[in-house]
């Protein structure tokens, strides 16, 4: 399906993410873009929090066995609050890059950030563009005994942003993918 020319441009869109940014549409070095898209570094779009410390309260340590479903909740008295429906993306070990969303509330794990994308971008797109990009940042990690995500190559990956609308139509052509391929793998 064609992109809507009636869409809002993304540099309409980069502005409200970053007002004092100089963004310009011509895009030079991205000649094959579609007319209103943009190319911006991931750090603007996005960044890598820590929650809120909190002592006292006792919460689920959402760490990577939980949130898998590899392991039963273990609580903590103390740690960094994350809300239920937030975003960690994993900066310690083998699996860097992997994102989870938080079925509840509870402290963040030892291994993680919070994943924070501005409320101007669609979520489910950055999330795709991450996922994207896990296998880069798998083989980019550093440090040798425990390998961490290479913050300053996750915050550099050029991004490449279509208008607002046209990130939902992107999410759901992908998730309309996704579903042909469940019902093939189902049906083998």
């Amino acid at each position: 399906m064609p992109q809507d020319p009636n869409d809002e441009p993304a540099s309409e869109l980069l502005k409200r993410i970053n007002p004092s940014a100089k963004i310009t549409c011509d895009n030079a070095h991205y000649t094959q873009l579609p007319k209103g898209w943009l190319v911006a570094p991931m750090q603007i779009l996005c960044s890598l929090i820590d929650g809120n410390k909190q002592n006292g309260i006792e919460r689920i340590n959402l760490d990577v066995k939980y949130l898998r479903g590899e392991r039963e909740p273990k609580t903590l008295t103390s740690g960094k609050f994350i809300p239920a429906n937030s975003l960690l993306i994993l900066v310690d070990g083998e699996n860097s890059g992997e994102v989870f969303r938080t079925p509840i509330e509870g402290y963040q794990g030892s291994t993680f950030k919070q994943l924070s994308i501005n409320e101007n971008m669609n979520t489910e797109y950055l999330l795709q563009v991450i996922n994207f990009y896990r296998k880069l940042l798998r083989e980019n990690k550093i440090g040798s005994a425990i390998p961490h995500l290479n913050k300053k190559l996750f915050k550099e990956i050029k991004v490449s942003i279509p208008p607002y609308k046209e990130q939902q139509r992107i999410v759901d052509s992908i998730n309309k993918a996704f579903m042909f391929l469940d019902m093939i793998m189902e049906n083998l």
